[in-house]
């Protein structure tokens, strides 16, 4: 069933508030087989789970106009860009509706505030006067902010009637509350002019308007570290043919192709370089502005910047199937989907326009129990729906996990979901693989020690066939010695890993068994001299058995560099308060001397993939919140148990598949970083969460006039209006502020 499960991602126009996100889901959600809908506001985007079988995009797309809203597919063919830029466009916009509300309402408040500020109006429309004159004006300069505005009136009463009401639907029934009231008394006019709330209308969207230009100038803001991401793309690219050179669009670049690169341009697509050398700025990839040498037979990542020499690069993965889009992509998800905080603030913003809505009125009943004046009565209704702000609560979780998986792939740090990175910050355990981990994961032969039936020819020469098809570092190592000899080629067959043990293979005929000694004694491994063999063994090093036909033909003996960043990454980590634990398939003498340049004191040696899984499952069962840091298939039974599993971006695909955290680069330091990000974008949510909150709970009562009785303000709604404004700026402001957070805390 799983298999036949869809996603399908869809650009979402028309949102206003958090209380969309509700009713969009919920619309969603109706469509027969749709698995699971959820809707970033912060993105204006929606992800959707659906079976194909039941479900189709029209229907989706149908479900969506049906709430209020209107959908488009998201672009396929790595067009990632096109939303940023329409987002630019809706801003400009958005502030020109501004700009014309403004340009009625300045003129509106200072006629309506005229007798207040004694200034001396033409008799024709003076309040003295001639007042329906005086309220005609207002009223005629009132209706083209309402036309700015409209969009309030069409989606608040739609949605309103449709039982889904939001902060639309609040400004569209306050205003029109004011609108409504000011030309019912301005229709009895002839010696009054009291009654008139048509500048408060105007003030109100006019602030509100200003208010969501601005806070849509912070969301483009905060998505400025993915688009700068998608920028890296090239449109064109120069194809070299049977030597000649040509201009070609880089979507029609294809697999095979050989591109030619000149210096200061950026790589267009993934490939492997067959001529010239250059040195390579790969710091879109690991954060680091130092830039990397590049020779024929050394992979290229599209996105990366040739420096200075000339290269002719092969293609290997063009469109969606690069690492760069694979990048984008990844940050996309991550930031549409949803972490636990933003569910439970999901769900409050969808009840709570309808809890407003009662709120006022029953602060109007009460306020008319009491015996009010009319005019106060509306005053306080209208104040209690304007200042009532949902977006402030919809905001505060989805644009700072968009800023901070944002600020993580710019320093290479790529977080799989919002879930992973709101998880990461209470890790209390991480367990660390040794091999290309701690290690520069390039081990190197040091020494073989053959049987005395085997050369050390023949000993390399069998193990490097049968290592031809793995992926284990050890394995490569053992090829890359076998490289200094000229071997001739033979045939290999029957290749099978052991994650944990080792390999076995048919070479020239011969079944070899390469691995650790419990593997050897699985396999009935004639050991023979194994002591003697044994004392030959350099002290640290890790040691791989060969046996050939049954018999114990030598050891390999190989020794790999401790990075030098391990020790200080380990020490910030354990400075956090989190234990530091190593799990390594190897020997004890290797691993506890690597440990010991380390720093780590808790480790556990010679365990399979397995084992290392149940490890992890024990510290879990205990209360441990674990997190696994690993780059290959060993580990990927470890990365899946634990509830953060982190992997090197350099390591094998089954271990980043099994991953919630991609490290760009081999380097523990992006570990460190990872923590302290996730600690500061959740600390930046508690910071938005409590403000939401808090200004919410104490501006509601004060507009309803709880403090009037006590000698306390009355607070007029215009004033109401523009602190709703400012409330929902002020919380995308603040996660603005993750912005500054940089790679370079790891060493404060």
């Amino acid at each position: 069933m799983e298999k036949s499960i869809k996603v399908i991602n869809l650009d979402i126009q028309g949102m206003t508030c958090a209380g969309c996100v509700s009713s969009l889901e919920k619309a969603l959600s109706k469509v027969d087989g749709v698995h699971l809908a959820e809707v970033n506001f912060a993105l204006n985007r929606a992800s959707v789970r659906y079976n194909p079988e039941f479900a189709n995009y029209s229907q989706l797309e149908s479900a969506v106009k049906a709430a209020g809203f209107s959908a488009r597919l998201k672009c396929e063919n790595n067009e990632f860009a096109e939303p940023y830029e329409k987002s630019e466009d809706e801003y400009q916009k958005l502030y020109g509706q501004v700009k014309f509300a403004l340009g009625f309402t300045v003129p509106l408040v200072l006629l309506a505030m005229a007798p207040m500020l004694g200034l001396s109006l033409p008799v024709i429309i003076s309040p003295e006067t001639k007042p329906l004159n005086y309220g005609m004006i207002q009223l005629l300069l009132t209706l083209p902010v309402l036309w700015a505005g409209r969009n309030f009136y069409a989606k608040g009463f739609f949605l309103f009637f449709n039982l889904s009401p939001n902060m639309d639907t609040l400004i569209a029934t306050g205003t029109s509350a004011a609108v409504g009231f000011s030309i019912w008394n301005l229709s009895g006019t002839s010696q009054n002019i009291g009654g008139l709330y048509f500048e408060t209308a105007c003030v109100i969207i006019s602030l509100i308007l200003l208010g969501k230009s601005l806070e849509f100038k912070s969301r483009i803001r905060a998505s400025e570290a993915i688009y700068s991401l998608l920028k890296l793309r090239p449109k064109e690219a120069v194809l070299v043919n049977n030597g000649k050179e040509s201009s070609i669009l880089i979507d029609l670049v294809e697999s095979g192709d050989i591109l030619r690169i000149l210096p200061g341009s950026t790589i267009p697509v993934d490939g492997v370089i067959v001529k010239g050398s250059s040195y390579l700025d790969e710091s879109m990839l690991t954060g680091e502005p130092v830039a990397v040498k590049k020779t024929v037979g050394t992979e290229v990542i599209g996105g990366t910047l040739n420096t200075n020499g000339v290269l002719d690069v092969k293609v290997k993965r063009v469109g969606a199937e690069t690492t760069l889009s694979g990048i984008i992509q990844m940050v996309e998800n991550s930031q549409l989907s949803k972490s636990r905080v933003s569910r439970m603030a999901d769900k409050v913003a969808a009840v709570f326009v309808p809890i407003v809505l009662f709120i006022s009125l029953v602060s109007g009943f009460l306020w008319w129990l009491s015996g009010a004046e009319v005019n106060e009565i509306v005053s306080y209704t209208i104040a209690v729906m304007v200042i009532a702000c949902p977006c402030a609560l919809g905001l505060a979780t989805p644009i700072a996990i968009l800023v901070g998986t944002g600020i993580g792939a710019r320093n290479g740090v790529l977080f799989r979901s919002a879930l992973a990175l709101e998880s990461t910050h209470d890790l209390s355990t991480i367990f660390i693989d040794k091999t290309g981990t701690l290690t520069e994961g390039c081990p190197k032969v040091t020494k073989l020690i053959t049987n005395e039936d085997f050369t050390k020819e023949d000993l390399l020469f069998y193990a490097s066939y049968a290592e031809r098809g793995s992926e284990h570092p050890l394995g490569k190592a053992v090829v890359d010695e076998a490289k200094k000899y000229s071997f001739n080629s033979t045939e290999v067959s029957g290749f099978e890993a052991k994650p944990g043990f080792g390999v076995k293979a048919l070479v020239n005929g011969y079944t070899v068994i390469i691995g650790n000694q419990s593997f050897m004694e699985a396999e009935k491994i004639l050991f023979g001299n194994l002591p003697e063999i044994a004392k030959e063994i350099p002290k640290g090093s890790t040691s791989v058995f060969v046996g050939i036909e049954g018999e114990l033909a030598g050891v390999i003996c190989l020794g790999d560099q401790t990075r030098l960043e391990s020790k200080q990454s380990v020490f910030k980590i354990r400075e956090m308060g989190i234990e530091v634990v190593m799990l390594t398939g190897d020997q004890e003498t290797p691993a506890k001397a690597v440990a010991k340049k380390t720093g780590i004191t808790n480790l556990h040696f010679g365990i399979s993939p397995e084992e290392k899984s149940k490890i992890i499952k024990k510290y879990q069962q205990k209360g441990y919140r674990v997190g696994m840091v690993g780059d290959g298939i060993n580990d990927a039974p470890a990365l899946a148990q634990a509830e953060i599993g982190i992997s090197m971006g350099t390591g094998t695909d089954v271990a980043l598949k099994s991953s919630d955290l991609v490290l760009m680069k081999n380097d523990l330091r992006q570990v460190v970083f990872a923590l302290l990000l996730s600690r500061a974008t959740l600390k930046n949510i508690q910071q938005n969460l409590f403000w939401a909150f808090s200004y919410n709970v104490i501006s509601i009562p004060i507009a309803a006039g709880l403090l009037v009785p006590f000698g306390g303000p009355a607070l007029h709604p215009m004033l109401a209006a523009a602190a709703m404004a400012l409330s929902s700026v002020s919380v995308v402001l603040n996660s603005l502020r993750l912005r500054n957070f940089s790679f370079s805390q790891v060493s404060q």
